[in-house]
């Protein structure tokens, strides 16, 4: 058939077979590099998949995103992201600083010193190399960066030029330059430049719909990071799904949503007041629930201790034991 739209399922099968035995059969499968998320996923994001992280805002999810697009290019594949807060030099600051930490250095070079190396406000001569030889582990994480810099692709996006045309375009280019598709991360989504004038949930509704368009047309998973509501903000209140902002499309169209919180907000009140330090340790613990999970079952929830000084989470994390709540009622 000359109509490439259309997909005979015998022709299905033969790709899936011919998938499943060669080396690559795990081509449409991208890992997250957090085992107890990959598990609840199904193994990771898919292929034509698009996934939204929501959460307030301080509580991680470019941290959180750029774990995983650290963890896909470490393992050869090409990533995308479209930054539109964060320049480059300071995203890949947090990639070097979070790569000495995996590597197993305790007490390894600091997001603070890594950034102080690159603007040469640390009192030391030389280029990169040598400012960072005088951390723990810096030098070692720079060389492992380095091994896979080339497959980390930043986009220095902006509301008034990134549009859905824009990102296509890069998609392509990236596919053409490594021969696969790349994982894309929108950081974030409501910022993504609508294609023509239109108020803001017919906007996002568009840009949700084309970022689904452009997974499943190249085949590769998208990750988009998602702003809330003011609902989803007020004090007491556990964001949800419905609270992101700007469209229903959003939890509609996508195929995964995870949102971010601080476990000492949401966590029941019991906990905290019988806890020790009034609960002060739940505060250095993000919990991710699976609120929509299309390949495998939603409702999880997973913490994962934060280690926002090395740019990361800790990657070992485990399912939250204690009772959670949607709100808590604040008293004088």
């Amino acid at each position: 058939m000359d109509d490439p739209l259309l997909n005979p399922l015998g022709e299905v099968l033969e790709r899936v077979d011919a998938r499943l035995l060669s080396p690559e059969e795990d081509a449409r499968i991208w890992p997250t590099g957090f085992p107890l998320l990959d598990d609840a996923l199904g193994g990771g994001l898919r292929a034509g998949g698009l996934n939204l992280l929501a959460g307030a805002q301080g509580e991680g999810k470019t941290t959180f995103a750029l774990q995983i697009a650290r963890g896909v290019a470490r393992v050869g594949r090409p990533v995308l992201f479209f930054s539109f807060e964060l320049e480059a030099e300071v995203l890949l600051q947090k990639v070097i600083s979070a790569e000495a930490a995996d590597l197993g250095f305790e007490d390894g070079v600091t997001v603070y010193q890594v950034r102080a190396a690159f603007e040469g406000t640390d009192d030391t001569d030389g280029g990169l190399p040598e400012r960072l030889r005088r951390y723990t582990g810096g030098l070692d994480a720079l060389e492992k960066v380095a091994s896979y810099a080339q497959k980390m692709l930043i986009h220095r996006s902006t509301t008034t030029q990134t549009n859905l045309g824009v990102i296509a375009t890069a998609v392509k280019d990236v596919i053409t330059e490594f021969g696969e598709p790349p994982l894309i991360v929108i950081d974030y989504l409501q910022k993504v430049r609508p294609l023509e004038a239109m108020n803001e949930e017919e906007s996002v509704t568009a840009v949700t719909e084309g970022l689904k368009d452009i997974a499943i047309e190249y085949e590769c998973p998208v990750l988009a990071l998602s702003a809330s509501d003011r609902a989803g903000l007020e004090p007491g209140q556990r964001m949800r799904a419905r609270n992101m902002k700007g469209s229903t499309a959003l939890a509609y169209e996508a195929d995964v949503v995870i949102v971010l919180a601080n476990k000492a907000d949401i966590v029941a009140r019991h906990h905290l007041m019988y806890a020790g330090d009034n609960g002060e340790h739940f505060r250095n613990y993000s919990v991710m629930t699976l609120e929509k999970n299309r390949s495998g079952r939603a409702g999880a929830e997973l913490e994962f201790r934060k280690d926002f000084g090395r740019g990361r989470f800790e990657p070992d994390g485990a399912v939250v034991s204690e009772k959670l709540v949607d709100e808590r009622v604040f008293t004088e």
